[in-house]
């Protein structure tokens, strides 16, 4: 009996140590948990002409590897700026159509290392034209109320988390974190399952 009980003493001040120890590597935003879904969300905004944001990507596809069933990632590709408006549309066109998945990595590459901006819809186009992508449906989808409604719904959810710079990540809608209060990738890895783990101790 003793031994459990000292075990579960040493397991509860691990975390508080941890806790103390990435306690000025996040805020907390909130009290109350996002309302989109039971699961524990993590919202990643974004965008692509963001040389962080593409350094990021991979610790981002790292951390959803490792996810549990109970938690996601949703990006959330927002338009702080008018310029940014073309590769918010770019991203709700290839999700609806299921292309995102295949392509959101290569978009990246094509800006940061190729140098190509897509900043206008024909160099979109243009760049899509090299995949298997059936480039009507996309420019209808690209300039539809439906990709608009998507956009203008993470602007609010942007504002309603007065996010002003990106990449910026939420927790369940209680906590924020990002590249600026880490030393590196690796410990905004820890510090988002921290908040993970805490947000599913919370239910």
């Amino acid at each position: 009996m003793f031994k459990i009980k000292h075990f579960i003493y040493v397991l509860f001040l691990s975390v508080l140590m941890a806790q103390g120890a990435y306690a000025q590597k996040y805020i907390q935003i909130s009290t109350e948990k996002q309302q989109e879904s039971k699961d524990i969300i993590i919202y990643e905004f974004f965008w692509y002409g963001c040389p962080h944001c593409y350094n990021l990507e991979p610790t981002m596809d790292r951390i959803e590897a490792d996810l549990d069933k109970d938690t996601k990632i949703v990006k959330v590709p927002v338009a702080l700026r008018d310029s940014w408006l073309p590769h918010a549309k770019l991203y709700y066109a290839l999700k609806q159509m299921g292309k995102i998945d295949d392509i959101h990595n290569l978009i990246f590459e094509e800006i940061h290392i190729e140098n190509n901006r897509l900043s206008s819809e024909q160099q979109i186009v243009d760049f899509l034209s090299k995949f298997d992508i059936n480039i009507d449906e996309f420019k209808q989808l690209y300039n539809s109320f439906g990709t608009e409604a998507r956009v203008k719904k993470s602007s609010n959810l942007a504002r309603k988390y007065q996010i002003n710079s990106v990449p910026t990540i939420i927790v369940n809608g209680k906590f924020l974190t990002s590249g600026s209060y880490v030393s590196s990738y690796d410990e905004l890895y820890s510090v988002v399952n921290l908040l993970v783990e805490r947000e599913r101790n919370s239910l």
